[in-house]
């Protein structure tokens, strides 16, 4: 009886132990699995990650001005469920602090959308959103 609690209380120390362990790694996990979907989501956009040095370098080297690209719109009209399917499909990255809105606060961000349909700006909206909550 005595070796079947000591070997309770082992096995109950050793698995906390690993709970411990392990936690940092889930913690870790899931912040770069919601970097890459900013990433992933900032490439559909086309914003870039080069640094401001290396602009200048090729605009010195082309003489020429860089052409900004025009902000990515979502599709004009989707009702509020297609609305929620685009963000989910190819917004990942907002569409993760999306579903952090409450029901109220989502339809606000929809009608946000009907009078600017740009993704940097739903992208705002939705940011103002959660830090007012």
């Amino acid at each position: 009886m005595v070796q079947i609690n000591a070997v309770t209380r082992c096995l109950g120390s050793l698995m906390t132990g690993l709970v411990f362990w392990l936690s940092p790694v889930v913690a870790v996990q899931a912040e770069d699995d919601y970097l890459s979907l900013l990433e992933a989501e900032a490439a559909d956009t086309g914003a870039g990650s080069e640094s401001v040095d290396s602009l200048d370098n090729a605009n010195i080297k082309n003489k020429k001005a860089r052409i900004v690209k025009a902000d990515k719109a979502i599709e004009q009209g989707l009702t509020f469920e297609a609305f929620e399917e685009v963000l989910s499909t190819r917004y990942s990255g907002s569409n993760f602090l999306y579903v952090k809105l409450s029901e109220k606060e989502r339809k606000s961000i929809y009608r946000f959308y009907q009078n600017d349909n740009r993704i940097s700006s739903v992208r705002e909206e939705i940011v103002r959103q959660l830090s007012s909550s």
